[in-house]
């Protein structure tokens, strides 16, 4: 009968741990994601409009990609839209004079297009162009706006 009080109050310390560090870890979720407030957005579009992408750019630590819509003619995918086909962030990288973004389908098992930037900026004006790369729908050369 005495071990299995002992064995009781072992368990109830472990909950409360877990509760508490549940609680810590929620904590620390919804103060990484309120500092994430400060949003930007790129977009890009190729010439003639057959292909172009935005994308919403939150800043922490480093710039992060959080959103993501795309199209080419008549098809879609974005991270937000759920009339379109659903897409997430592969990788992304950016650098003062580059920006790369890999987007692949939702379970994270085939890249479905590559964003490859430029970026030229000097005391008045920026320009940033690349590449769009859309696997089974074409490569696109695009102009981009933003941040």
């Amino acid at each position: 009968m005495k071990r299995l009080a002992v064995r009781r109050l072992a368990v109830r310390r472990i909950a409360v741990r877990r509760i508490a560090l549940s609680a810590a870890g929620l904590m620390f979720v919804l103060a990484a994601t309120t500092g994430a407030s400060a949003t930007g957005s790129i977009s890009c579009q190729s010439e003639g409009d057959k292909a172009g992408i935005g994308l919403t750019v939150g800043s922490v630590a480093a710039p992060a990609v959080v959103g993501i819509d795309l199209y080419v003619g008549d098809k879609l995918f974005s991270t937000n839209d759920p009339k379109a086909v659903p897409v997430a962030l592969a990788q992304s990288f950016f650098e003062t004079d580059r920006i790369m973004i890999d987007i692949a389908d939702q379970n994270l098992e085939a890249i479905i297009a590559r964003l490859r930037l430029f970026v030229a900026e000097d005391d008045n004006d920026r320009v940033t162009a690349g590449t769009l790369q859309v696997m089974d729908l074409g490569t696109f050369a695009v102009t981009c706006f933003g941040p």
